[in-house]
């Protein structure tokens, strides 16, 4: 097997750009896919949970109760009212609700999916 030793770096992803894979359903056998091939089949067979619970904390606050009913223990993510990201303890209730406690009081919005 060849060794690279050197390369050079591409920022630019393309859909003609190939991937190295395994394909499963051909032995395992290793095989190239573009970028573009891979696009389609995630647009056609991915399924996913894009529901965000956005919560809005307008009054400033050291404790954020947030009720999001989401039926699951969300990711969170906080951002002041500057628009700068804050971070905080996340404490989960139950699966519908959580706290987010702050070192100081604060005003912001959490993003919950």
């Amino acid at each position: 097997m060849a060794r690279i030793s050197t390369y050079i770096k591409d920022n630019a992803i393309t859909d003609g750009d190939k991937l190295i894979g395994t394909d499963a359903a051909n032995k395992g056998r290793t095989v190239n896919i573009t970028v573009g091939s891979l696009k389609t089949f995630m647009e056609e067979n991915a399924e996913f949970n894009a529901e965000t619970t956005i919560f809005n904390q307008n009054t400033a606050s050291s404790i954020w109760t947030v009720e999001h009913n989401l039926e699951k223990f969300p990711s969170v993510t906080a951002i002041d009212s500057s628009g700068g990201s804050i971070i905080g303890e996340v404490n989960y209730q139950n699966n519908n609700s959580l706290t987010i406690t702050f070192s100081a009081p604060l005003t912001g919005t959490a993003y919950l999916n």
